[in-house]
């Protein structure tokens, strides 16, 4: 089969089209693309109600002491906005409690982490929170 010269052009420009798609870098998700599910945050609010409520509100209103971290609001976005979960995870799972009285797995962090987002008003998505997809970066959730 011969080609003529638009078929060859056509062919061409189609080849660098597909190079040129094959060569921009994924875009990371984020927070805002549904990086959890509502089961798996559900699991995870009997574990923060006995072992963070204490220490993290969820807004600076709900506060018990000065010291008190909240999970949301600005002193929350301040410190995690633009860093990956992962992070966060490995945070509550080697620091937390900072008391000591209890140990968090690795699994139980990334559920209480979807809890956390889902308390901020993250969307929820098909899929849970894993180790491999903790790399999404941590985002304002999007006004509605």
């Amino acid at each position: 089969m011969k080609f003529g010269t638009v078929t060859g052009a056509a062919l061409v420009l189609w080849c660098l089209c597909v190079a040129v798609q094959a060569s921009k870098p994924a875009q990371t998700p984020t927070t805002n693309d549904g990086v959890y599910t509502k089961e798996q945050a559900a699991r995870a609010k009997k574990q923060y109600d006995a072992l963070c409520a204490d220490c993290h509100a969820f807004s600076i209103a709900e506060k018990k002491r000065p010291r008190d971290l909240p999970l949301g609001d600005e002193p929350f976005f301040e410190q995690w906005t633009g860093r990956p979960l992962n992070q966060l995870v490995t945070v509550i799972h080697l620091t937390m409690p900072n008391d000591g009285s209890a140990e968090v797995s690795e699994a139980e962090a990334l559920d209480l982490v979807a809890y956390i987002l889902q308390r901020n008003g993250f969307p929820a998505g098909s899929k849970p929170l894993t180790k491999a997809t903790a790399a999404a970066v941590i985002e304002r959730p999007k006004k509605k």
